[in-house]
């Protein structure tokens, strides 16, 4: 009996060490390249297809072994695999600060989405064992808090600690701290009795089949693929660099707005939940309003962009944006309810693809739809003219068109 307790609690801190991973894979998400796109820029000596395939590379990785991270947590538990990622995940934090040649940087970019994508479905499983079922939820709500907090220090935080020190530095710092929070973990998770690996779990096709094979589930993945990868692409990668240069805002300033970004996508998670309990869980209903808010908020800017209307409350739309991307609490949910228990969780890996594939598409596509029209220079800073911005916009836009006309194609029957 003593025993059991002493692993618990020796559990209990694992789980810990490993939401604090978890905090740094979403802070290395948001801060890379869209807190120091600038830097990267005059450091670097590129353009900007350059410096957003920094965060395409993490968002494609990350995409793709979300697809696998469900059978392996199964195969291996949970403690295996975070310590897998956080090995990996301070590989690549240590390389990129390091590193001056750009392909070493892309490397290293790939390791740290490899890594980062093991934590999330791993520390649920955990948590599952530890936690009991009345006390479940809430535990998730913590360990999603403390994470998102990343987030939100990826920003105004860090642009604010590279007034005393270079960003080399500070992420050199973090990756130390990761690379001694891995060395805890591995003395630790040493002392305790692991499961066997299960060698039953393999890898098939067939649940993707099955989820695949619904037409709903196709209509869900696509509005909500384009809900979130136009929030997202926007907060990690070119959201910061547009205030400063369109709305003439200081670096500080856009920091903070993009940090208030993830304070309220953190928020809403919970608050979207709660409205629509309210609303006696009509939740397609409310899948359907949130598209038609994507278009309405991504039209006022390209509005604002057409006639060079530079006003600070394109900052707001950014944050009505956050809030209305932060679905998971209803599309998890409605995807329990539209599929059989036994491929629920695939029908989940898949959404999470969806999610993080669209981003990295994104990323993509707006470093190359700047690059069309000559840049300015302000000083030593590379500034994009509003008809680049236009046609970046203008993509999230005719996207929103789209998530709408999918969102309307979703069914009230489950």
């Amino acid at each position: 009996m003593e025993n059991k307790s002493r692993n618990i609690n020796i559990s209990i801190v694992l789980v810990f060490i490993g939401t604090l991973f978890y905090f740094f894979a979403n802070f290395h998400r948001i801060a890379i390249p869209g807190a120091i796109f600038d830097v990267l820029e005059q450091e670097l000596k590129v353009t900007a297809p350059y410096i957003t395939i920094f965060g395409a590379i993490y968002m494609y990785i990350y995409a793709f072994t979300q697809l696998i991270n469900g059978i392996l947590v199964d195969r291996f538990g949970g403690f295996r695999i975070i310590l897998t990622g956080a090995s990996i995940l301070s590989i690549g934090a240590l390389l990129f600060p390091l590193s001056h040649n750009l392909f070493i940087m892309y490397l290293s970019r790939g390791l740290v989405g490899m890594g980062s994508s093991m934590f999330y479905l791993s520390l649920i499983r955990e948590l599952r064992e530890i936690v009991s079922e009345k006390n479940f939820g809430m535990a998730i709500s913590i360990m999603l808090f403390i994470g998102y907090t990343g987030g939100i220090f990826a920003n105004a935080p860090f642009v604010y600690a590279m007034r005393h020190a270079s960003w080399r530095e500070i992420l050199l710092v973090l990756a130390i701290i990761t690379i001694i929070a891995l060395f805890i973990f591995l003395i630790l998770v040493s002392k305790i009795k692991l499961p066997k690996i299960n060698k039953q779990i393999k890898m098939r096709a067939l649940p993707f089949k099955l989820v695949l094979h619904k037409r709903h589930n196709r209509n869900l993945f696509s509005f909500a693929c384009c809900n979130f990868a136009i929030f997202y692409t926007i907060q990690t990668v070119i959201g910061k660099k547009f205030l400063e240069d369109f709305c003439l805002m200081s670096t500080y300033k856009a920091a903070s707005f993009l940090s208030f970004m993830a304070i309220i996508a953190a928020l809403f998670n919970i608050i979207n939940a709660y409205v629509c309990k309210l609303t006696h869980n009509h939740r397609v209903k409310f899948l359907k309003h949130a598209s038609v808010i994507t278009f309405c908020s991504l039209l006022l800017i390209c509005s604002a962009l057409l006639f060079n209307i530079r006003t600070e409350l394109i900052a707001c739309i950014f944050c009505i944006l956050a809030a209305n991307a932060s679905l998971s609490a209803i599309l998890v949910p409605v995807l329990h309810l539209t599929n059989r228990k036994m491929i629920s969780g695939t029908a989940v890996s898949i959404m999470n693809f969806c999610f993080f594939i669209t981003v990295g598409i994104l990323g993509t596509a707006t470093g190359l739809l700047l690059n069309i029209f000559e840049p300015i220079k302000r000083g030593n800073v590379t500034v994009y003219t509003n008809d680049s911005y236009l046609l970046v916009f203008g993509m999230f836009l005719a996207l929103s068109v789209f998530e709408m006309y999918k969102a309307m194609k979703l069914s009230n029957k489950y």
